[in-house]
């Protein structure tokens, strides 16, 4: 007699488990398959409900032990798509059967952080230097799924590094950090966004690939009219925009900032609460770092960018047959 027990202990984690039954006595052997791991993968094992169904295959004595809520992590998300294990007729584990996973790097993306780098906004370094670091960091989490590029612009606009120059983690996190303020007398976010749109995902980006753009500011486009028609090239293109409205010139200043904050918005892809940020200050850009990231990863597998999954991606294990 097999057994499934879904809430079953292994060590710190409740994964569930199999019991093998002999039906002339009642002590029953735990087969230890939560314990199973699979390799090159971050799994999430924790209340994953092994045995929650259970399948057997007459032709070989062989069953199924489906665990429905068994995750993997890509970056900081986590994708519950489920996994069973197949043991033999000796109650061996034989092999995994998860036909719903999908590798993290199998959906390419590519990324270009802009920054306004006009002279008349009072950017504290260390802040925006940590921003950026951290931001890419979070981005480039699962290499070499993920792509990313700088782009700095002001009066004109500049590739601080390609979406192909660096390969690892340690060398984005180390060329973000090495970029300063270049300065300049005007913001030309309109000019900038085609600059990244037409150039920046051009070099070294990959066929097929999504495209994200993220945009932080602290004041107003000096090509304010040229914006309507570089959104619309890259609505055209399919290219996600992320825009931070950074705030702290006009607080300092007493300015209404209703103007700035329409026009980030503008820029910002629809809907707006999931893909415009606001600031009081520079230094508050390190508050909204881990909030951006889990956005943009919540992107993976989701329909024109604008919803995560939750629960409805368990899809194996629910219910289980064998049929071959």
């Amino acid at each position: 007699l097999v057994v499934g027990a879904p809430l079953e202990t292994n060590g710190h984690q409740k994964t569930g488990d199999v019991y093998k039954c002999p039906v002339t006595h009642g002590n029953c052997t735990k087969l230890n398959l939560g314990r199973v791991t699979l390799s090159n993968v971050s799994e999430r094992k924790d209340n994953m409900r092994l045995g929650l169904s259970l399948a057997t295959n007459p032709k070989d004595n062989s069953f199924l032990a489906c665990s429905p809520l068994w995750s993997h992590e890509c970056g900081s998300s986590y994708y519950t798509t489920g996994m069973c294990s197949r043991v033999n007729s000796n109650f061996r584990f034989s092999k995994t059967v998860a036909p719903a996973l999908q590798k993290c790097l199998a959906m390419f993306r590519k990324h270009i952080l802009k920054q306004d780098s006009s002279q008349d906004i009072y950017m504290l370094y260390q802040v925006m230097s940590y921003f950026k670091v951290t931001i890419c960091k979070q981005l480039y989490t699962i290499p070499p799924s993920r792509k990313v590029g700088v782009v700095q612009y002001g009066e004109d606009a500049v590739h601080e590094f390609h979406l192909n120059d660096y390969r690892s983690v340690r060398d984005v996190v180390e060329a973000a950090s090495h970029i300063e303020q270049r300065g300049g007398t005007e913001t030309r976010t309109a000019f900038g966004i085609e600059f990244a749109r037409s150039e920046a995902f051009q070099k070294g980006g990959r066929k097929g690939a999504k495209k994200v753009m993220i945009v932080i500011t602290d004041g107003e486009s000096h090509d304010s009219p040229d914006l309507e028609k570089v959104i619309q090239q890259s609505e055209r293109d399919n290219v996600t925009r992320y825009a931070v409205a950074v705030l702290g010139y006009y607080n300092r200043r007493g300015i209404n900032p209703e103007t700035f904050l329409n026009e980030i918005k503008y820029i910002a892809s629809d809907p707006d609460d999931k893909h415009f940020f606001n600031v009081t200050d520079e230094a508050a850009l390190k508050d909204i770092v881990d909030a951006l990231g889990d956005r943009i990863f919540s992107l993976e597998g989701t329909n024109k960018n604008e919803t995560s999954f939750g629960l409805e991606m368990s899809q194996t294990g629910f219910s289980s047959h064998v049929v071959e």
